[in-house]
């Protein structure tokens, strides 16, 4: 069976939330893939990748310091993350309603902010990197999104290019994720995003 789709949640025990993106087997492979983002908008971003073999998938963190493991079924993923330096936690997680979903941006030297969710929705926004660092998300279904920004020196976010800027958001609206700013004059800002 084929478990195509987007799935996002919350990682019981923790502030984190996660989303599991599960695509098609693409032409001349076995097996779909998997690609899983997990974030508590704090400190912590983490983003996984790895195959789907009989509706399964155990992937590592690009930068191997914390693997993710689940079982696929049509409406939800459930499965365990283990953080770096950290037990293993647990999701149960189902497809996202409304405007939730993972999302992928791209953020201007402007400090505007325009994507997609990983289901096609579109989104814009902005953010402010300053000392009130702040933002706010337009969503397709109309809702707006106030967030706080925490810039941080974090060194983990290998994971992002600068200007780019990956969020979750539930269907209660509430969003975890991070980014990386585009450097005026050489410095990236490193900088994670949770809800207001």
């Amino acid at each position: 069976a084929q478990f195509v789709g987007s799935f996002v949640g919350e990682v019981e025990g923790t502030n984190a939330f996660v989303a599991v993106v599960a695509a098609p087997a693409q032409k001349g492979q076995d097996s779909g893939a998997v690609q899983v983002y997990v974030s508590d908008g704090r400190g912590l971003s983490e983003w996984f990748s790895g195959p789907i073999s009989d509706g399964s998938f155990a992937a590592k963190s690009d930068d191997g310091d914390a693997e993710a493991e689940g079982k696929l079924s049509s409406d939800s993923v459930t499965g365990t993350v283990v953080l770096p330096g950290g037990e293993p936690v647990s999701y149960e997680i189902t497809p996202p309603s409304g405007a939730a979903g993972l999302y992928e941006l791209t953020l201007s030297s402007a400090g505007e902010l325009n994507g997609a969710s990983a289901a096609g929705l579109g989104v814009t926004g902005e953010i402010s990197l300053g000392k009130q660092a702040t933002g706010m998300l337009r969503l397709v279904d109309g809702k707006r999104l106030k967030f706080a920004v925490t810039q941080k020196r974090a060194g983990d976010l290998a994971h992002l290019s600068p200007g780019q800027v990956r969020l979750i958001v539930l269907p209660g609206g509430e969003l975890r994720g991070a980014g990386k700013g585009r450097p005026a004059g050489g410095g990236g800002s490193d900088f994670f995003i949770r809800s207001a």
